[in-house]
């Protein structure tokens, strides 16, 4: 039951995710790439400001890239940031099924085709497992994970035997009746959830808002797909470094800490360079709840794993 609880929650969290910051205007000095016509719709929208080592930051479902503005206003410019907005999601036109599988694929081909040199990619939730899924796909053009708030595999947090099998049945379920919710029922489940994951009044007015102008198609298959990948498994490939934020005060009163924190320490045993950090005060959106605490976390990861200056012979 205890477990059972636990994945109840993270899931909700997972659900969560249409959030993003009030502005809508690309800041400064800010390259925008997306898809040349209406017609034709891309994995994902890029901004792209600053310059230095490249950090590729991608948000969670039906989240905007947005919600990675203060965290690249932070970072002041002194690094290549590369800002996603995934496809169906916070206004984006929506892309045909598989949503996993296309996206893992193409930011592994973004990374090649804009030559990033050992990027550091920043992931929240479903964005956390797609950054993942890229690490572990394509080792050699990785050179740092940050995991906000994620799991290699969800539907393991409930029954430490699940399979993609098992869950798939749950999963169908689930994204049937995403689909066929009526919009006031799903508007009130949206409300009640981002009261209880997101601690700022504002920003839950403007996750309210960002949910409803994602694609309910998108997302639900985006989920969908999201159960039933398991990428324990494959996580022995990852050779880059990997921070892994955790948040449980959501759950405080139901979920002991050491329970939270025990599931993500068992979903990332295989990964061998990663380090799981729990949160005692920010919910889901660690980013947006502690700033100053997640500034630091990030702040000393980039500045631990800042690659080496190459030294040329002397002649």
């Amino acid at each position: 039951m205890l477990r059972r609880r636990v994945l109840s929650s993270l899931l909700a969290l997972s659900l969560l995710s249409g959030c993003a910051s009030t502005s809508g205007a690309a800041p400064s000095g800010t390259t925008v790439t997306e898809s040349p016509t209406s017609n034709a719709p891309v994995p994902f929208r890029v901004e792209r400001s600053g310059k230095g080592r490249p950090v590729v930051f991608i948000p969670g479902l039906a989240s905007s890239g947005e919600v990675w503005s203060e965290t690249v206003a932070h970072l002041g410019g002194q690094y290549d940031s590369h800002v996603l907005t995934l496809a169906g999601f916070a206004g984006q036109p929506a892309i045909s099924a598989p949503f996993f599988e296309t996206q893992r694929r193409a930011v592994a081909a973004y990374l090649r085709e804009q030559g990033l040199e050992k990027p550091i990619l920043v992931g929240h939730s479903l964005g956390g497992v797609l950054a993942l899924a890229v690490a572990a796909d394509v080792p050699e053009l990785v050179g740092g994970l940050v995991v906000v708030d994620s799991l290699p595999f969800l539907p393991a947090g409930m029954y430490p035997g699940a399979t993609v099998e098992s869950s798939r049945p749950h999963a169908d379920q689930m994204r049937t009746q995403m689909r066929t919710q009526p919009a006031a029922q799903r508007n009130e489940v949206l409300r009640q959830t981002m009261r209880r994951y997101i601690t700022d009044a504002a920003r839950q007015d403007v996750a309210f808002r960002w949910g409803n102008q994602s694609d309910p198609d998108a997302v639900a298959q985006a989920m969908y797909e999201l159960m039933t990948t398991d990428l324990r498994p494959a996580l022995h490939r990852i050779t880059a470094p990997t921070l892994v934020l955790g948040s449980w005060i959501a759950l405080k009163g139901q979920v002991p800490r050491e329970t939270v924190e025990a599931v993500y320490e068992g979903q990332y045993a295989s990964l061998p360079n990663a380090r799981v950090v729990m949160h005692d005060t920010a919910r889901h959106f660690i980013m947006w709840d502690d700033p100053a605490g997640f500034f630091r976390e990030l702040d000393g990861f980039l500045g631990a794993h800042a690659p080496v200056a190459r030294v040329e012979p002397r002649p």
